[in-house]
């Protein structure tokens, strides 16, 4: 009877071990394709300064935003841009609101109006 105690806290050991080394592998998957929300929103930040001339203090307020939200939602940057572009009223156009120029933000909300 000893052995197979001895067989299975070894047994159950290694499964515990094997579950340590794997879960963070797992467990830092926040988007569909694995990019993290911050090196997403780096991204988002620099097309957007190419596009409306970010000043810095835009360029950090807008990462901070965009990482916050997009952690919190489990969506991509790119994604929450898109869905604050489409519905008024929700907190992150409010805060694009606040930190944009009122001709960045409406530059923003319509890319295609010059």
């Amino acid at each position: 009877m000893y052995p197979m105690k001895a067989c299975l806290k070894s047994i159950s050991t290694l499964l515990l071990f094997i579950g340590l080394i794997i879960q963070p592998v797992f467990g830092q998957r926040l988007q569909q394709n694995n990019t993290r929300p911050d090196e997403a929103a780096k991204i988002q930040v620099d097309a957007l300064t190419q596009s409306l001339n970010l000043n810095g203090t835009q360029q950090r307020a807008l990462f901070r935003i965009l990482v916050t939200e997009a952690t919190q939602s489990g969506q991509s940057p790119m994604a929450v841009l898109n869905k604050a572009r489409q519905e008024e009223g929700q907190a992150i156009t409010r805060s694009l609101q606040s930190i944009l120029t009122a001709e960045q933000f409406r530059k923003w909300r319509d890319p295609k109006k010059k």
